[in-house]
């Protein structure tokens, strides 16, 4: 698949001058993920990481310096690349995250560890909207490039985990409505998740897979497909 290199990627987070403490918290985000890479995919696992960031400003058009430190810094403690007392002492020690607060409040949202779907995204629901950008950012980098790949490539419980989550907890709840950008970031995720069912629905043998792994997969498909663009903007 195509993508630009990560080094460009990074170029272009930087140019758009978020603030002082986007290079620390690059730094880190370089440091713990060297050698990594995405699922799927020849890319970097700091890719994603960064094209969490930039799209945050590029397609949901929010400039936030939290937001872009927690983007990049998303997966940290979920994926125990850091303890929280390292985290804290690196934030401590660098003068331009200091200043941004109290950034774990935000992070340890994010961790899915021990939640149930329904206790992840009522936290988030709640924390300061830093956290809501961060993970429908995250969702929509994770199913961009869905429709692209083979469908043999692609494990049934990923599909079915990506569209149920949209379906019911982001595209469908009336929590999130309120949120800052929501009817731009709905209609990003929207037309991803309507492209990745669109195609499934041609191949009905990996269409009753996917059913079979999670029930919930046929109504959670069929609510996207019937959601419109912009209904709700």
């Amino acid at each position: 698949m195509q993508h630009l290199p990560t080094e460009a990627l990074i170029a272009r987070l930087r140019a758009l001058h978020l603030g002082s403490a986007v290079e620390p918290a690059l730094q880190l985000a370089v440091d713990r993920n060297a050698g990594r890479m995405r699922p799927l995919s020849d890319q970097p696992y700091l890719y994603h990481l960064v094209e969490v960031a930039v799209q945050i400003v590029e397609v949901f058009g929010i400039r936030d310096e939290i937001a872009t430190v927690i983007a990049l810094w998303h997966d940290l403690l979920e994926d125990d690349q850091i303890s929280r007392d390292e985290l804290l002492h690196y934030i401590n020690t660098r003068p331009a995250l200091v200043r941004l607060g109290d950034l774990l409040p935000l992070l340890d949202g994010l961790n899915r560890h021990n939640k149930t779907t329904e206790q992840y995204y009522s936290t988030i629901a709640i924390l300061p909207p830093q956290a809501f950008w961060v993970k429908t950012s995250d969702l929509l980098s994770n199913t961009k490039p869905m429709p692209l790949l083979d469908w043999q490539r692609l494990k049934p419980r990923w599909i079915a985990k990506y569209s149920v989550e949209l379906a019911r907890e982001v595209l469908d709840v009336g929590r999130f409505e309120q949120k800052r950008a929501y009817p731009t970031i709905r209609n990003a995720l929207l037309e991803v998740q309507q492209r990745l069912i669109s195609g499934l629905q041609n191949d009905e043998d990996r269409w009753h897979e996917i059913a079979a792994y999670d029930p919930r997969f046929i109504s959670s498909a069929q609510r996207l497909l019937n959601l419109e663009l912009g209904s709700r903007a």
